[in-house]
């Protein structure tokens, strides 16, 4: 499990301009990340690592109309990482960069309406890593990682094609977003 501190530009102008004055959000917030995968070795000091993770964040606001919005987004994100590896008497240490094709989500709920509209994006995210492991057995290891990473995952677009626009400007909403995080786990070496 990872947490992450997001910087998503446009859905914070987009949450702004849509909220009360007093419900306005920080361009950084935390989301939460939840991830897999599976590494390779392609040598003693090179490995290759196939990962799956999925980010998401919600939040809740009143509108500058009235009434309650419940707006929500999260990516998949597989990815691959080549990595450094540098090992040790019962541990790893591992610099790692890559990439992959993610996907998208985001959903509004407007409590008026009671009617829940759904948006997807598609596009690249690239991450750097620096990863330890620490061996608790010969095959059990603790895992803690530090990320950083950049999604372009384009304009959020609804099942028709429309795009969720700034309501003032009228300019799309993209889910572009830059986050720094810390993650936990464990790893099993067969």
């Amino acid at each position: 499990m990872g947490i992450h501190l997001v910087r998503a530009a446009d859905i914070v102008d987009y949450i702004n301009s849509t909220a009360q004055y007093s419900q306005r959000v920080d361009d950084f917030a935390t989301a939460v990340d939840f991830f897999g995968g599976v590494e390779f070795p392609i040598g003693e000091e090179w490995g290759i690592k196939i990962e799956y993770s999925h980010l998401f964040k919600s939040y809740t606001f009143l509108g500058r109309t009235g009434g309650t919005y419940e707006f929500f987004y999260s990516v998949n994100a597989p990815t691959l990482v080549v990595q450094k590896v540098i090992p040790g008497n019962g541990y790893f240490v591992k610099f790692g960069a890559g990439g992959g094709y993610h996907i998208g989500n985001a959903s509004q709920k407007f409590s008026f309406s009671g009617m829940t509209t759904q948006y997807s994006a598609s596009g690249i995210g690239i991450k750097i890593e620096l990863v330890g492991q620490t061996a608790f057995d010969e095959n059990f290891f603790g895992y803690i990682a530090g990320t950083l990473g950049w999604e372009f995952v384009g304009e959020l677009k609804d099942d028709n094609g429309a795009a969720l626009v700034m309501p003032a400007t009228n300019n799309p909403v993209s889910l572009n977003y830059f986050h720094a995080g810390l993650r936990f786990g464990i790893m099993y070496y067969f």
